[in-house]
């Protein structure tokens, strides 16, 4: 199923009971398999630079600052223009590519919403307050609602580097349930 190309306005109560929900039920849903599908070989190649690059930096960095090489600074600088070109090629290419919410990203929307819920519970184990904690949750819910929604939608401006973003935001999300859980059982 496809998504409208033209979502209600923002604000609207359409937006966050009717359209919202299904476009999040519809992402969530398990895809069907149509059969044998081309992958593109762009996100392996941009993986493997990208990977390489970190590589040359981890390297090259800490040999320069511990020994004072240039050639350390030169591998560890070649990494960091590495990355540098990655980072701009990916944004030069959604150059004039309005983001749809039939390519939002879950994982960032769910991201902001934990950390938005994740920064009410530390607040609120902090000052050792129960009122505090749900409080401050319930705000950093909403927070992370509305910030949620609209870096999962213009995040799509930065190429593959958002599915890249997408899948750490996923992970990342499970490292915050964890501290939730210790911060209010531990």
């Amino acid at each position: 199923m496809v998504i409208s190309n033209i979502p209600p306005k923002f604000l609207s109560l359409e937006f966050h009971t009717k359209f919202f929900p299904s476009l999040l039920f519809n992402r969530l849903r398990p895809k069907e398999e149509e059969g044998t599908s081309f992958v593109p070989h762009v996100s392996l190649v941009f993986t493997v630079a990208m990977a390489f690059c970190v590589i040359l930096i981890v390297k090259g960095i800490p040999y320069a600052l511990a020994n004072q090489s240039i050639i350390g600074w030169m591998v560890g600088g070649t990494g960091i223009a590495g990355i540098l070109a990655i980072f701009i090629f990916n944004i030069y290419s959604q150059w004039g590519i309005k983001p749809t919410y039939d390519d939002f990203l879950i994982g960032i929307f769910f991201f902001f919403v934990s950390l938005g819920i994740s920064a009410g519970i530390f607040n609120g184990s902090l000052k050792h307050s129960q009122l505090l904690m749900v409080w401050g949750s319930l705000t950093g819910l909403f927070a992370g609602y509305v910030i949620g929604i609209f870096a999962g939608l213009y995040m799509q401006y930065l190429g593959w580097i958002a599915v890249l973003l997408n899948m750490l935001a996923g992970v990342s999300i499970i490292g915050m349930v964890l501290v939730d859980l210790v911060l209010l059982f531990g």
